[in-house]
């Protein structure tokens, strides 16, 4: 038995062998779903091999147990965490007068683990106390947290919203109000992973009163000025390539396609994925018909017909949900490029032709 009131202990690592075995599971299960939405779209996180997490979320949790544990070893050592009216926090003295009680001693922490985890309606103050305190506020806001610190370790913007208001190369895409409300909320859907991030909400477009085909052109435009005003951040903060799966593309538009992208580029990448030769082999053939159906669906959503181009690739390309996601998000890019109503004529032609891959 691992008594709780090693939790106070002198020795740190006697005290946090004691913390990680009380607060560890609470911590874990309350973190879960803030970090499946945050880093897995709300699907399980997985380690790659036997239980457990992925590394990133693993790593995550034990740095929260850490912050959680040095803020209650500061407060038994007498820098007790104040009120705004400079008294001393109610729940932390309950957990600290607990620890150090003559009961503390023959008390099983392991045992106290479980309860903990259903503690915010449980009967022992001090319980309660201590999953406020040492489980609840270190996971306030969590998923928006994992979020930000995600995309700055990829290289992403902090606050990409204060960025594309207020930073002087951001000034060109300023002078359409609409355009640019519309491209910081598809900054925050790319980062969110959204099935279809592209698509404009709604309630946004009936607030600048847009329809749903001019709503896509202001973004489309948007999303060029954004790459020509800044490369690196769009590449950051929405650009991704193309991800296959089993047999390779015909053409990958991360391989035609630049950060300042123009649009007969984008045009021609689009000829090529669309343009077929009557003796290519079936396979590719049939990847290609793929790659047709997936862009007339998403110039479907540009004129505001339903579609859904991320299920479309997961059945159609056997991708994964993600692989999916990332791939129509990177052949809307360049159908925002080229030009809906260009991209919309150019799948209505005649698929076979005398292009060449």
């Amino acid at each position: 038995m691992r008594p709780i009131s090693h939790l106070a202990d002198r020795d740190d690592a006697i005290a946090y062998a004691a913390f990680h075995t009380f607060v560890s599971p609470a911590m874990r299960a309350a973190a879960r779903v803030p970090l499946r939405r945050a880093r897995h779209a709300g699907r399980a996180c997985l380690a790659p091999t036997g239980d457990g997490w992925c590394a990133e979320c693993e790593e995550t949790v034990d740095d929260l147990l850490m912050e959680s544990s040095a803020k209650l070893r500061r407060a038994l050592g007498g820098e007790m965490p104040k009120t705004r009216a400079g008294q001393p926090v109610r729940e932390m003295v309950l957990v600290c007068e607990h620890l150090t009680s003559a009961d503390a001693r023959n008390e099983d922490a392991a045992t106290w683990a479980m309860k903990l985890r259903r503690a915010e309606g449980g009967d022992e103050p001090w319980l309660r106390a201590a999953w406020a305190q040492l489980v609840h506020y270190p996971l306030l806001h969590l998923e928006e947290r994992t979020r930000r610190a995600d995309a700055v370790r990829r290289g992403a913007s902090a606050r990409p919203d204060r960025d594309l208001r207020q930073a002087a190369w951001a000034a060109p895409l300023r002078g359409d109000p609409a355009a640019l409300e519309l491209l910081i909320v598809l900054v925050f859907r790319v980062r969110r992973r959204v099935p279809d991030p592209f698509h404009v909400p709604d309630d946004l477009r009936e607030r600048h009163r847009l329809t749903r085909t001019e709503a896509s052109r202001r973004l489309g435009t948007a999303l060029v000025a954004l790459r020509a005003a800044n490369p690196g951040f769009f590449a950051a903060n929405i650009g991704e390539p193309v991800t296959g799966h089993a047999a390779k593309p015909p053409v990958d538009p991360q391989d035609s396609i630049t950060t300042v992208v123009e649009q007969a580029r984008a045009r021609a990448t689009l000829t090529r994925l669309l343009t077929a030769r009557a003796d290519e082999p079936m396979r590719r053939a049939a990847r290609r018909r793929s790659y047709r159906h997936l862009i007339a669906a998403i110039c479907a959503l540009g004129t505001g017909r339903r579609a859904a181009p991320v299920a479309m690739a997961v059945r159609e390309l056997g991708v994964t949900p993600t692989q999916a996601a990332r791939m129509v998000r990177r052949l809307a890019i360049l159908v925002a490029a080229a030009g809906l109503e260009w991209t919309d004529q150019a799948v209505e032609a005649e698929p076979v032709g005398a292009g060449a891959l």
